[in-house]
């Protein structure tokens, strides 16, 4: 029994709690464990120690690290489990707003190994809203494709993006189940991507989204509806995607221009 106790804690053995120090001793706890998550210490599905086993390693009350692991389940990195314990979770793949990227270029920048499923590559007539921001007169038709986007083999996203039919005759002929759509719109049709628009909001996903995107019960999903441009200003794309929750998050980097806030309030 010794030697299993010594085996449980060893991942932890290296953090040291300082109790005269400034931080609280539950954010010290938060830390160090998230810590030993990013770093890859603690891998995906790792079962954490019991309680108990932790609060003698930490010497800390109960209360005082429920409330590091509550802090680590707000950022995504743990979560409990009936019957199993509190384990490691993937951690979330931040989206970063300066830079147009397609999903591909994104998950390749961040290290991980993008692939594509195949749902369905269709002419379709548009919705109000898809034919108002093209542009399209009444018949005129878009592509649309569906696909579930994978990370290192596990869904992350499900993908519905619309291109106009004149803009992208025939994409049906390619293969955009092993394909960049951004790399065919580029150098097969000649359309230059420029920029793009990005509305993001939480939901509670439908029967469908859990089914393709594999979600555990109640994860929400975040909702990414893109709206791309040439550099001639010309509408090409617009997309909705639907990211797992737990798997994905946005960050938004803004800059105050304090100079101009200032002559513009008068003060």
């Amino acid at each position: 029994m010794l030697a299993m106790s010594t085996q449980i804690i060893t991942p932890f053995s290296s953090i040291r709690i300082d109790k005269g120090a400034p931080t609280p001793i539950y954010l010290q706890i938060a830390e160090a464990i998230g810590s030993l998550v990013t770093s890859g210490v603690l891998p995906p599905g790792y079962v954490l120690p019991p309680e108990r086993v932790l609060c003698e390693q930490f010497c800390v009350s109960r209360m005082t690290l429920r409330q590091a692991m509550s802090l680590l389940a707000r950022e995504g990195l743990i979560d409990s489990r009936r019957g199993v314990g509190t384990i490691v979770t993937h951690s979330r793949l931040r989206k970063q707003q300066q830079e147009l990227r397609s999903f591909s270029e994104e998950i390749r920048q961040r290290g991980g190994c993008p692939e594509s499923r195949l749902i369905s590559l269709e002419l379709a007539t548009p919705t109000a809203a898809v034919r108002g921001f093209f542009g399209l007169r009444e018949g005129q038709k878009v592509h649309e494709l569906q696909r579930v986007r994978l990370n290192d083999g596990e869904p992350l996203a499900l993908e519905i993006a619309c291109i106009p039919e004149r803009l992208c005759p025939g994409l049906e002929r390619f293969d955009l189940a092993k394909s960049s759509l951004y790399q065919i719109l580029e150098q097969s049709y000649g359309l230059s991507l420029d920029s793009c628009s990005e509305e993001i909001s939480a939901e509670i996903p439908n029967s469908l989204y859990r089914k393709l995107l594999s979600l555990p019960a109640r994860t929400a999903v975040l909702v990414v509806n893109r709206k791309t441009y040439t550099n001639d200003g010309r509408p090409v794309e617009f997309t909705r995607s639907v990211f797992r929750g737990d798997r994905y998050s946005a960050l938004v980097h803004s800059v105050r221009k304090t100079k101009s806030i200032l002559k513009e309030s008068g003060s």
